[in-house]
């Protein structure tokens, strides 16, 4: 495989989000329990510390709550249409990894959290102006729609199956204090949603950020 490895800036100031408390009858595996309570992640390629201690080679990305506070860490492993992503807790744990398949024609992603445990997965449906994604679980039932709002924008809205009303959105994210001149993009959805929906979202969020922005 050709392992490629960025330069950026390394920012290892910001903080890292305290973990909550998962409830005491959650079935959610405890490695999630960082977007538990989220409604909003934001990905930017930017080298943190723990990176090199991980020791993972390929494209390092931090990912973001809307407060600023480091959620996950994430390295990139790239070959020509088909990558590898895998997703660290603050412990160096991998926790989500997200997997997008070798295929001439079809964007796909397919997303396991915790590693081993598929969760479900994102395809892209439509080429057109208007791209549109499906979003499956671990079951392959559709549960979510993903559609670009207009040509040349990098906004996605999030729907439900059933209804017509967006409840989340994929876009790219203004710079700001600890999102410096780097390529970043985000994703956000209710924070009630099940936290395996909310890692294949993750996972909807690199593959159109990565082949969209």
């Amino acid at each position: 495989m050709n392992v490629q490895s960025n330069h950026v800036e390394v920012e290892p100031r910001r903080p890292w989000m305290e973990c909550p408390q998962l409830p005491d009858d959650s079935d959610d595996d405890p490695g999630l329990a960082f977007i538990y309570n989220l409604d909003q992640l934001i990905v930017t390629e930017q080298r943190d510390g723990l990176h090199d201690i991980i020791g993972n080679e390929g494209i390092a990305y931090t990912i973001f709550n809307s407060a600023g506070q480091k959620v996950f860490l994430a390295v990139l492993n790239k070959k020509f249409r088909n990558f590898n992503i895998k997703i660290f807790n603050n412990y160096g744990n991998e926790v989500i990894n997200v997997e997008k398949p070798f295929t001439w024609w079809t964007n796909k992603v397919l997303v396991w959290a915790p590693p081993g445990n598929f969760v479900g997965s994102v395809q892209e449906r439509s080429k057109c102006i208007l791209n549109k994604y499906t979003v499956r679980n671990q079951e392959g039932t559709k549960i979510l729609k993903i559609r670009s709002e207009g040509f040349g924008r990098y906004v996605y809205k999030v729907y439900l199956v059933s209804t017509r009303y967006a409840i989340g959105v994929v876009r790219e994210q203004s710079p700001s204090g600890y999102i410096r001149k780097t390529k970043n993009f985000g994703v956000s959805f209710p924070a009630e949603m099940n936290v395996y929906d909310k890692a294949v979202l993750l996972g909807a969020c690199f593959l159109i950020g990565l082949y969209k922005y």
